[in-house]
């Protein structure tokens, strides 16, 4: 029922578009970008991408997108980097526009983005080496976990949680939003940030309507 303008981008979006496990919010890219990226990879045809670095440095690059994937909070395209002459993963929040080309490509046989992704980002530098121990069920909390990104092992006093992290904030705010006890191991550093949250929370719980800013 719906006009072919909006049942076309939202068909690709269906046939391309992957999930992995355990999700949680994240930033969402541009509604324009996502879709001609997954109009892209059902089509098979080459793109030229804007993109900027988490070092802040634009490149212009023609693309091969193999699939579209969402992953703990955020969205990726995986293809051939025709710059690089590699495969490669792009944020697609990182991905400012994405231009037509008259290329067309034939994705690998078998090629699963999601395995690649995931595989990926297990081998990326990362620089917190955590370690929790998680007083709850191992199932139950494997449930609400991203499996990519951490390991759980069943111990006589809760679950130990292996993980790592590039900034501890985040893993604060993961840790926080469990309904079981933990305790840290390390390091040192995820206690103030865990303090700083609950600062934040505090001051929030604290603040009243006539305290706003006019």
């Amino acid at each position: 029922m719906l006009p072919h303008a909006l049942r076309e981008p939202l068909a690709a979006m269906r046939e391309t578009l992957s999930f992995t496990a355990n999700t949680v919010i994240g930033q969402a890219p541009g509604t324009d970008v996502l879709l001609a990226l997954a109009q892209a990879s059902r089509a098979r045809a080459t793109i030229g991408i804007s993109h900027q670095s988490w070092r802040q440095e634009h490149t212009e690059r023609d693309i091969d997108p193999y699939g579209v994937v969402f992953h703990t909070g955020r969205w990726y395209v995986v293809g051939h980097d025709h710059l690089r002459d590699s495969l490669r993963t792009f944020r697609i929040d990182r991905i400012a526009s994405v231009t037509s080309r008259a290329d067309s490509f034939t994705a690998p046989d078998g090629f699963d983005p999601v395995a690649h992704l995931t595989s990926t980002l297990a081998q990326g530098p990362y620089r917190w080496q955590v370690e929790v121990t998680i007083h709850g069920p191992l199932d139950e909390i494997a449930c609400r976990l991203p499996r990519s990104a951490v390991t759980l092992t069943a111990q006589p006093t809760g679950v130990l949680m292996h993980a790592r992290a590039e900034r501890l904030d985040g893993m604060a705010h993961m840790l926080a939003s469990l309904e079981w006890p933990f305790t840290i191991h390390h390091p040192d550093e995820l206690r103030q940030a865990l303090k700083d949250l609950a600062a934040q929370l505090t001051a929030a719980a604290q603040r009243k309507p006539e305290e706003l800013p006019q």
